[in-house]
């Protein structure tokens, strides 16, 4: 990592700079939680594994993890719909990365590749999803192109409906990133999901099982996927709890390490 890990002031000063309003219209709008993303008013807020890429890959774990029986066209479908077309398809790939490979930007899915049984997928699944990630590129996905090196000296988990924060700040001059998950929105998100996809029937459960308890599904899978990226990724990086509150005050609270 090239930069030392976050203080508690630091990640205050941060967020009380880089902080920035969610709107109507960007609440479901996704990026990866990766630090290099450049400042910008425009950034899609809910900070994700992997973006949209990553939330495909939660749905078929969750699948995979519950014995859900599950249609994989129809699943990227509902997702699709939920997000609002294949143009807001969040994705991003790396100015060094291999053009003949899709996706082969994003830290998160390079690890899912590299070691798809710890994400409880299979190789067909892994395939399907990298068929996908094409498909919407041809569409004009949201791509963004990653530049420079790897920066973050931090993690934070982001609460609340109204904000979100950018990834990149200056300590002494200095530039420095941090990895951003936004839990609230992500929750949005999975609970909207949960319904589309049962009304679609891209996963099927059994008749005692609900709603509910596919969203908790989802959330969990999530969890579970951006911790098992994050000790590939930034082991040893300080945690830190962001809730913005509906008061507009801000609390910020250090959970451990990765």
């Amino acid at each position: 990592m090239a930069n030392k890990a976050l203080t508690l002031d630091e990640v205050r000063n941060l967020v009380a700079t880089n902080s920035y309003e969610v709107t109507e219209k960007n609440k479901l709008l996704t990026r990866c939680i990766d630090g290099r993303y450049k400042n910008s008013p425009d950034l899609a807020p809910v900070g994700f594994p992997g973006g949209d890429i990553g939330q495909l890959a939660v749905i078929i774990t969750a699948a995979n993890n519950f014995g859900f029986e599950i249609d994989l066209e129809k699943t990227f479908q509902s997702l699709i719909e939920v997000i609002g077309g294949k143009k807001n398809f969040g994705l991003h790939t790396d100015s060094h990365g291999d053009p003949k490979k899709i996706a082969s930007g994003c830290g998160h899915f390079k690890q899912i590749n590299l070691d798809s049984k710890a994400y409880n997928l299979t190789k067909e699944q892994v395939d399907f999803i990298y068929k996908k990630v094409e498909e919407v590129k041809k569409a004009g996905a949201n791509e963004v192109v990653l530049q420079g090196d790897h920066l973050e000296g931090a993690v934070l988990l982001v609460y609340g409906n109204n904000k979100s924060v950018m990834n990149q700040f200056t300590v002494k001059g200095k530039t420095v990133q941090v990895f951003v998950f936004h839990q609230t929105l992500s929750d949005l998100g999975n609970r909207l999901l949960a319904k589309k996809l049962i009304a679609d029937k891209a996963l099927i459960l059994p008749p005692e099982l609900d709603e509910n308890y596919l969203f908790i599904s989802l959330s969990e899978i999530a969890e579970i996927h951006l911790m098992e990226t994050a000790t590939r990724l930034a082991k040893g990086l300080p945690i830190y709890k962001v809730n913005f509150e509906d008061d507009g005050e801000t609390e910020i609270k250090e959970m451990g390490v990765v």
